[in-house]
């Protein structure tokens, strides 16, 4: 659904050959302060604050539903206002309002009076994240005995292809916890924001999963995913994380379905 103007909106315009003034007539759908275009006459000046408070208020509502968590935290009232001012200063560049809000994890980190929850910049990435896993593509993802009909001897020289809904996230704060806590009827114990958390987020059949990972674990998927072979980034893993546990990884990562396929040199 398109908030911008359709094929209709020239009609209000008073003279045909002014049809072409579609840059005026955009630029102050979203600026309530701004006068209502010359081009505009009579009836149609009406129709116009009309059609601009119409479009606010869908962008609001865009919002709204694209960032629940984040909603859920700043509460009604302040989210209302902070997407009112962030949808004046910043309209949508694509027609599917799914995509709205890009730059808000941004609006977020650079708002002066939310400098007390940083890591509210970080939920909103995790909801734009989880939004893109949603609508990417179909596609069936690799079983989980997959590595079972593989010779020992070709093992560390395989290579993953990620699914199209595979999405990571590291983050100094806990945003996987405040992120479930904060969307659904998720239940968690007290929060300590301050804690580094990393997820991992799914969508092998119809429903996105949000997967809590390991720093390590992390960096082993981060490197499978960019086309290095399991070997190397088992290694990079293990050096770097002493604790990493690299039959528990793997085991975690095709349950979750976060590969479509394996191939190896032989391949």
């Amino acid at each position: 659904m398109s908030f911008w103007p359709s094929k209709q909106l020239p009609l209000i315009f008073a003279r045909p050959a002014e049809m072409q003034d579609y840059g005026t007539f955009a630029a102050g759908l979203l600026r309530p302060d701004a006068p209502v275009p010359e081009t505009v006459k009579g009836q149609s000046a009406r129709r116009y604050g009309v059609y601009r408070n119409n479009v606010t208020v869908g962008l609001i509502a865009a919002l709204e539903a694209n960032f629940p968590a984040v909603r859920q935290l700043l509460g009604e009232t302040y989210f209302a206002g902070f997407a009112r001012e962030f949808a004046q200063k910043n309209p949508p560049s694509s027609p599917l309002l799914f995509e709205y809000g890009a730059d808000f994890s941004t609006a977020l980190a650079e708002a002066d009076d939310l400098a007390d929850y940083p890591y509210l910049a970080d939920v909103a990435h995790m909801e734009i994240l989880w939004r893109q896993s949603f609508h990417a593509a179909d596609a069936a993802v690799l079983a989980a005995d997959a590595l079972a009909v593989i010779a020992p001897e070709q093992l560390f020289d395989c290579m993953f292809t990620a699914h199209p809904a595979l999405r990571l996230l590291t983050s100094p704060f806990a945003v996987t916890s405040i992120f479930l806590s904060n969307r659904g009827n998720t239940k968690t114990p007290a929060i300590d924001p301050a804690h580094a958390q990393s997820a991992m987020i799914t969508r092998p059949l119809l429903d996105v999963l949000v997967h809590p990972i390991t720093g390590d674990q992390y960096m082993f998927l981060k490197d499978l995913a960019d086309g290095i072979a399991l070997g190397d980034a088992a290694s990079r893993a293990a050096d770097e994380h002493e604790q990493f546990d690299l039959p528990g990884s793997l085991t975690l990562l095709l349950m979750a379905g976060a590969f479509q396929t394996v191939t190896t040199q032989q391949d």
